[in-house]
């Protein structure tokens, strides 16, 4: 039986690296882990290595990045493509994609595949096309799209008796996924050497991942309820959160750990406990139309926002929701009386200066505490969000995701 939380097979020929290399790339941002040869056994694997790992349980479908090089390859002619062919016709849940290459025809197409002599029936494999974008890089959104539905559907339809969506979004560099996680994104690469990506990494790449990702889960959330989890920015906590505001229906949470190594989850239904907050609210300017806030519930965010003043713009508005001990360690029943504090004081507030066009985030937060925050932004402005940045001296903030 296919382990449908098993990795992906990619098929390719090495005059296709670079294509494979951003395949898999993408694939594993979006929690769909990848078995490639050179990542896996080396440049040169023996062939029986492949038939090995293609015949294994673990490998929960395959993709065949279709080139007219495929025929000067023993080893996907003879090995991978009827490996990949026998563990789809055995009719349980493993799946398979023919990605044709940028340029190439699907009458070209059909005549390579013509030219295999081990396989002569293709015709219920999903076909697509892998076209340039405006930048004239391949555009992969729709077969990552694609696997993640094909993913969910085999969890689904194997009679999968959870009740619980389990997804772990990662950052930092993490532990292998457990067999209860359904994806592991894994978005570390972006995050090399400790550095912050650019503004059009945070959103063209993660941003629009986050909502392909969110979207496909929250369709198979009917009678589940979804937990995610993993080592990650702020900023990202908070974009996922957002994509589950209280009033979508779906109940989310974020699980994570607490100092102690004790598993703690931030989950919006529970009942909310007094957080001793002070919530401050400073007018600068009528005719500016952003408004900041400052979110200090573990450490103060002000000077570090203080180093990055040069940059941002001036505001109307400035509001401070801090805590008034940093020693003491935040409860989930108090991150529920945070969230909901924190939506009521923007709320007033941009009932009080109808001008506001966005709104600019710094935050000192558990993770699991901004997915909340991000829960209670429903009907809120455009949110500027700013990722803390410790290699920079002094240390500051800096653009990250843009919520609208």
């Amino acid at each position: 039986m296919t382990d449908p939380t098993g990795e992906v097979f990619l098929s390719y020929n090495h005059q296709q690296k670079d294509l494979a290399v951003e395949l898999d790339r993408r694939l594993r941002e979006h929690g769909v882990p990848v078995w490639r040869d050179e990542r896996k056994i080396g440049p040169d694997p023996l062939e029986s290595q492949i038939e090995s790992v293609l015949q294994s349980e673990e490998i929960s479908g395959a993709i065949l990045l279709l080139s007219e090089d495929i025929l000067d390859s023993p080893t996907i002619l003879n090995v991978e493509i009827p490996q990949i062919h026998a563990r789809y016709t055995n009719k349980d849940t493993f799946f398979t994609f023919v990605l044709r290459c940028p340029g190439l025809s699907a009458g070209k197409a059909n005549e390579i595949l013509s030219n295999i002599d081990t396989i002569n029936n293709f015709s219920e494999w999903f076909f697509h096309a892998l076209e340039l974008s405006e930048e004239d890089s391949p555009n992969f959104n729709r077969v990552v799209d694609k696997v993640i539905q094909r993913r969910l559907d085999a969890l689904v339809n194997i009679g999968n008796d959870s009740d619980t969506i389990r997804c772990s979004i990662n950052s930092y560099q993490s532990p292998n996924p457990t067999d209860e996680l359904w994806f592991h994104a894994d978005i570390s690469n972006h995050f090399e050497d400790n550095r912050l990506p650019g503004e059009k990494t945070w959103n063209h790449r993660i941003g629009e991942t986050i909502t392909r990702l969110t979207n496909r889960l929250a369709e198979y959330s009917e009678d589940r309820e979804i937990e995610f989890m993993g080592r990650t920015r702020l900023p990202i906590a908070f974009a996922v959160g957002c994509e589950f505001p209280t009033t979508r229906g779906i109940h989310a949470k974020w699980t994570q750990q607490d100092p102690n190594f004790n598993e703690i989850t931030w989950d919006v239904t529970v009942s909310p406990s007094d957080a001793e907050l002070s919530i401050n609210s400073t007018f600068k300017d009528s005719s500016k139309t952003d408004l900041a806030i400052y979110l200090s519930l573990t450490d103060d965010v002000r000077p570090e926002v203080g180093n990055t003043a040069s940059d941002l713009p001036d505001f109307n508005t400035e509001i401070e929701i801090k805590r008034t001990n940093y020693d003491q360690g935040i409860s989930p029943k108090q991150g529920v009386k945070i969230a909901n504090e924190f939506q009521k004081t923007v709320r007033d507030e941009l009932n009080t200066r109808s001008n506001i066009e966005t709104i600019h985030l710094f935050q000192s937060s558990p993770v699991g505490l901004s997915f909340l925050l991000g829960q209670h932004t429903n009907t809120l402005p455009p949110i500027q969000t700013y990722a803390f940045n410790d290699n920079h001296q002094p240390r500051r903030y800096e653009p990250a995701i843009l919520i609208q």
